[in-house]
């Protein structure tokens, strides 16, 4: 009994959430399936667009044209496979295990980066409709093991989307646009600096709108903290 009682207090592997093989135990994952991801390298400072531009910072076309409300955008892989299957995955099929990992992957990447640490964090919400039938936001499982990492507050309930919209994945950019025009209302403390969580960038409309809400209620700064970044279409 002592025996079984000290494997299970002392063992740290687990098996890999991709391939199940033994995993790393801060991570769980295999060290191949690591090295597998699509890691987002080389990104426009602002909004993560994928980019091979040289020099800092580095800021893509669009952004140097028509500035967002938010100021810098942090993502941790590119929108392929098989982050593009496991986010899904969470999403309509409770694979809430895949969190964990994600998380810690972009946590990781936060530590990386020198940057000024925000007041609070906040998670993109979804309508209380969608969460009642979801049971769950991915975004605010995500921000909330960020918050307890990094010791910094997690907002929930402040930000609320209280439109009901169409699901932006099944729309144009322009459908997008008009998609989730006061859609979004900010009710919590005026803060100087948060940082705003999600799990994918695709057009950005979601963050430009929750950006300019947020700015309105008196919110200076704003960075993004998303798991993965769709690449420009083709």
């Amino acid at each position: 009994m002592f025996t079984l009682f000290k494997n299970i207090c002392t063992k740290t592997n687990q098996n890999c959430a991709l391939c199940h093989s033994e995993g790393s135990s801060d991570i769980a994952l295999c060290n191949n399936c690591y090295e597998d991801l699509p890691w987002l390298t080389s990104a426009c400072h602002i909004c993560a667009l994928p980019i091979t531009t040289t020099g800092a910072p580095r800021i893509c076309g669009e952004c140097l044209k028509n500035p967002p409300a938010f100021s810098s955008t942090q993502a941790v892989f590119l929108y392929r496979f098989p982050i593009n299957a496991i986010i899904p995955k969470i999403k309509h099929h409770h694979g809430l295990h895949h969190t964990t990992w994600l998380a810690n992957c972009l946590l990781k990447r936060l530590l990386k980066q020198p940057q000024a640490w925000p007041q609070a964090i906040i998670p993109v919400p979804i309508h209380s409709f969608r969460l009642i039938s979801r049971g769950f936001n991915q975004s605010s499982l995500i921000a909330g093991q960020l918050s307890q990492h990094l010791k910094i507050p997690l907002l929930l309930n402040h930000l609320k989307k209280v439109r009901r919209t169409k699901s932006q994945s099944t729309l144009s950019a322009q459908q997008r646009k008009t998609n989730l025009q006061h859609a979004f209302t900010y009710n919590g403390p005026s803060l100087k600096h948060i940082a705003l969580v999600d799990d994918v960038v695709t057009t950005g409309t979601t963050i430009k709108e929750i950006s300019s809400v947020l700015r309105q209620a008196g919110i200076q700064r704003i960075d993004i903290w998303v798991i993965a970044r769709t690449p420009a279409p083709s």
